[in-house]
């Protein structure tokens, strides 16, 4: 027995986890720069450079770039800065990953110890989370269909999101901007931050448009050694070709920042206000759709004997995908031992979601959002000084679709954050946290993959069968244990098309 078959790429997560990875070492304070006395800040962002998949195997590697402030021996300068990078590797096991599959990661420091060995040696130990997630998208041929017209088939259709691409995407941001009239012009440029913020996108046929706001944020020392910044937000637009892409896929997109170069510049009248800024970011993609399967579940050929095998397919059925948006505001009050805030450099939130968890009609989250806040302020002594808050969260998101139990793939991502310094010398800071779930439910179905149709020994049958219902029984079954199709049994009975059959009554199985 001959079986139609069509070919399926389906989408499997083989494995998904996070790690921890670390890197350390000693920095050593370079000849063109003054002793340390004091560490303001240890600024770690790491960045993924390279992904590997063996057999039952992935290594992640990357480096961590450091950017340091410190309160250097030297009278006529408040604050000095030193950039530097560690690398990082780490190999995962990973059961069933191969060779062909697709991996995806995203790095996050989630912790930066330091302490000074001398006044030319600073120590550094990075920790840095690895969130991964390994998919086979290898193609499936599945029976849908036989060739003998005479064969009965129970079939299905099944709807799975599948992903239809994984693929990433490099880009350059560049930027250049002139300080605000009566900010004084650049001695030396400190350190210049990056991030990406206010991100969308639209998928149309054959292409994803990504759009989103990259914010610089500089710090700097004036011509008489006092800190400065400046701050400035520019949009940014990318479009991504993709054979894959239709009006109705969904797409699950990871920014991070890769590099960051900054330099300095002259205006026009010779002075230097100017501030060219570079990043190198990347966005990992994932294209999904809803996608439908034709299946067999069970089929025989009348009047022959049938054998079948069997394979189990095991699928994701997406049950629900939730988004909420939710405003978080906190005012953070300067401590008696830190110096006033003479204005605000820059502030980073970070949201790190800390339990997740299905119940009935609704997902629960818990979490942290962690700011850091970095100000300049009048004290000669601590020029730059550096706070982190840490604001916990709680959120349901709702829907009835979702079981207790289930798995539920959940995101936090600052939408937008700003701040205010209050009469009292306090931060209030706000910001929009965008939370989004994916809620799965693994699904195995039985699958009828080879058939064979036997010719029963004894020659013809003839004759009828009287077969008493029982409890449970299908026509199907009926129809399938006596090898007779199913419309021959159901006229002969004068049965109406989906009518139920009723225990203990008479059934006629005619050959």
């Amino acid at each position: 027995m001959e079986l139609k078959r069509e070919e399926y790429k389906i989408s499997r997560c083989v494995c998904r986890g996070s790690a921890q990875a670390y890197s350390s070492g000693d920095i050593i304070v370079p000849d063109t720069k003054p002793d340390v006395i004091k560490v303001i800040q240890v600024d770690a962002a790491s960045a993924i450079e390279d992904k590997q998949i063996r057999d039952n195997k992935i290594t992640i590697a990357g480096k961590v770039n450091l950017k340091i402030l410190y309160v250097p021996d030297k009278e006529d300068c408040k604050v000095c800065s030193i950039n530097t990078s560690f690398d990082f590797s780490e190999d995962i096991t990973c059961k069933n990953a191969a060779a062909g599959m697709y991996l995806t990661a995203m790095s996050n420091v989630s912790n930066a110890d330091f302490s000074v060995v001398n006044s030319r040696k600073l120590r550094v130990r990075v920790s840095v989370t690895l969130d991964y997630d390994v998919t086979d998208m290898s193609g499936e041929y599945i029976a849908c269909g036989a060739e003998d017209e005479t064969a009965e088939l129970m079939t299905d259709n099944i709807v799975i999101n599948n992903i239809r691409e994984i693929c990433e995407h490099k880009f350059i941001l560049q930027e250049k901007f002139e300080l605000p009239i009566g900010q004084p012009p650049v001695s030396e440029l400190l350190k210049c931050e990056t991030q990406i913020t206010d991100t969308e996108y639209k998928a149309i046929n054959g292409r994803i448009i990504i759009k989103g706001m990259l914010v610089i944020c500089a710090l700097y020392l004036s011509e008489d050694g006092v800190p400065e910044n400046a701050e400035i937000e520019t949009p940014f637009t990318e479009v991504i070709d993709s054979e894959n892409v239709t009006d109705n896929s969904e797409c699950d997109i990871e920014y991070d920042i890769i590099n960051v170069f900054c330099d300095t510049a002259e205006d026009s009248d010779g002075d230097i206000r100017v501030i060219n800024a570079e990043a190198e970011a990347r966005a990992q993609i994932k294209v999904m759709e809803k996608t439908e399967i034709g299946i067999i579940k069970d089929c025989y050929v009348p009047g022959m004997k049938t054998e079948l095998q069997r394979e189990t397919l095991s699928i994701e059925e997406i049950v629900a995908s939730l988004s909420a948006q939710n405003t978080i505001k906190e005012t953070v009050e300067i401590s008696s031992g830190a110096p006033s805030v003479k204005s605000i450099y820059n502030i980073v939130m970070k949201p790190h979601l800390t339990k997740v968890e299905t119940a009935d009609g609704k997902v629960l989250c818990e979490g942290k959002t962690e700011a850091y806040i970095l100000y300049l302020s009048d004290s000669g002594d601590s020029p730059v000084y550096s706070l982190k808050k840490e604001i916990p969260f709680a959120y349901t998101l709702e829907d009835d679709a979702v079981e207790a139990g289930l798995t539920a793939q959940m995101s936090a991502e600052i939408k937008h954050s700003g701040y205010t310094l209050n009469a009292a010398g306090e931060v209030e800071l706000r910001c929009i946290l965008a939370l989004g779930a994916r809620v799965t439910k693994k699904r195995d179905e039985q699958i009828v993959t080879e058939a064979e149709a036997i010719e029963e020994d004894g020659g013809e049958r003839c004759g009828i069968v009287i077969y008493y219902i029982q409890n449970g029984d299908s026509l199907w079954d009926i129809a399938k244990h006596y090898a007779v199709a199913r419309d021959k049994i159901a006229k002969y009975n004068e049965l109406a098309e989906n009518e139920a059959l009723k225990q203990g009554e008479k059934l006629f199985i005619p050959n």
